[in-house]
């Protein structure tokens, strides 16, 4: 909502994206928005382990990591090697307990709480774009069969909405529909 310390302007002076009239109307209210809308995160089948098994699930995450340490926001993992791998690790450690293999993360590291552990960083919607483009590429990379590259990306394509945590447009962040994805990279 705009909090403006001068005095009202004129509606035709008015330019931020309040919504609102200058001047006191009674009664008036700026409309209720969604910050942003989160849609549902189907969590993978059995299927995803079964047909990657630990191993390759483990290969994606390495791929994924390594890959994004080299991109724009490379800057948000570690530069250290020990710590870089010990990040990969626990990553994959999550990625394998939630495709349904061992638990090795929850007994370690307690409930995921995802968007909280990583609130010292800043993702936007751009970090999560490039995020979503070196999963894809990593998808590939790894030889991922189509069946289950589109059930892993139906699952990471939304929970991916839950990791921004600075917005910077009041827009909702785009969709990245498997079927759109694979036609763009035909």
């Amino acid at each position: 909502m705009c909090q403006h310390a001068s005095p009202p302007t004129p509606a035709a002076e008015h330019h931020c994206a309040c919504q609102q009239q200058a001047g006191p109307h009674p009664g008036k209210r700026v409309p209720a928005t969604p910050e942003l809308i989160l849609p549902e995160v189907p969590f993978p089948s059995l299927r995803v382990i079964e047909a990657l098994g630990e191993h390759g699930l483990r290969q994606l995450v390495a791929q994924h990591h390594a890959l994004l340490r080299q991109s724009a926001i490379g800057h948000l993992f570690a530069q250290d090697a020990a710590q870089f791998a010990q990040l990969v690790e626990r990553v994959a450690d999550f990625v394998v307990e939630a495709c349904g293999g061992a638990a090795q993360y929850t007994p370690a590291h307690g409930h995921t709480c995802m968007r909280t552990r990583h609130f010292p960083f800043t993702i936007d919607e751009a970090a999560r774009e490039v995020w979503l483009t070196l999963l894809w590429q990593a998808l590939a990379d790894c030889a991922a069969p189509a069946e289950v590259r589109e059930e892993y990306w139906a699952w990471m394509e939304p929970f991916s909405l839950r990791m921004i945590n600075r917005r910077t447009t009041k827009a909702q962040p785009a969709r990245w529909a498997y079927a759109e994805m694979a036609a763009r990279h035909a």
